[in-house]
């Protein structure tokens, strides 16, 4: 597991491999390492020699497959603007929801047997980016899966997925790391004091990959602009606010706003 604030909860989902449930909600706060999570029980219950702790032994021919992204049984539906294998072309640009013919083709995927006569494992990331015809569609599905086939629905924002699929889930909560260990982490991983890496993981709101991503030189520059633009309101106008945003990547401003945002209200709150 490559982040130790969630190397307990692995060891005990993995204990349970053998009665898991069909559907997982892994759910937490943006950038504390979902997908990563997610990509680790996948392996683990593809993997063909697993360890006594259930972890994928990295050596069989189901790990080398799924490393490389070509495992018979494993379908990762995404995105098209997240997908690094989508072609975009002059018709169509790609979408940042998850469209309903992912959804669909994932139900021909399910109904038709293994490939190596284990389980077919199915990862919705970030699930939240379905919409509501999308998530309708995934609903029969997710009900009543065919065959040994188990979904991981990782999803930052949960309250955005419909009451209906959440209730078909068994939810698996991952813990935001104490702000000590995310900045011991982050201090190791970028090469910086300890000061400076708390400063990002506060900055970040406590999530360390976040923290990251701003402690890097580009993401460094993007926050301070940010935060600067921010700053100036109202004695900079909202559409000229807008502007100076629009240069950066949404990803680059809107967890830095969730965060100002968020530090108000507890001042508000006291």
């Amino acid at each position: 597991m490559k982040y130790p604030w969630h190397e307990a909860e692995l060891v005990r989902l993995l204990a349970a491999r053998a009665t898991l449930h069909h559907a997982l909600l892994i759910e937490g706060q943006p950038g504390i390492g979902k997908q990563d999570f997610a990509l680790a029980v996948a392996g683990a219950l593809l993997c063909e020699s697993t360890g006594p702790d259930g972890r994928a032994c990295g050596r069989c021919l189901a790990c080398g497959w799924f490393r490389e992204g070509s495992h018979p049984d494993f379908r990762w539906v995404r995105p098209e603007a997240q997908d690094p294998n989508f072609v975009p072309t002059r018709d169509r640009k790609p979408s940042r929801q998850i469209r309903v013919e992912q959804i669909r083709s994932v139900s021909g995927f399910v109904s038709i047997g293994t490939h190596r006569a284990g389980r077919k494992v199915v990862l919705v990331e970030p699930a939240e980016t379905m919409n509501a015809v999308s998530a309708n569609a995934l609903l029969k599905t997710l009900e009543e899966p065919p065959g040994d086939t188990v979904f991981l629905l990782v999803c930052g924002h949960p309250d955005a997925l419909p009451a209906t699929v959440r209730s078909r889930c068994r939810r698996i909560p991952l813990v935001t790391p104490p702000a000590a260990q995310a900045a011991e982490w982050l201090a190791t991983q970028a090469g910086i004091g300890i000061e400076e890496a708390a400063t990002w993981v506060a900055a970040a709101g406590g999530a360390p990959l976040q923290a990251l991503r701003l402690a890097e030189p580009t993401g460094a520059t993007a926050h301070r602009a940010v935060l600067e633009t921010l700053g100036g309101i109202p004695d900079i106008a909202i559409v000229d606010a807008a502007a100076r945003l629009q240069q950066f990547d949404a990803d680059a401003w809107i967890p830095v706003v969730r965060a100002w945002v968020t530090d108000l209200a507890r001042v508000i709150g006291g």
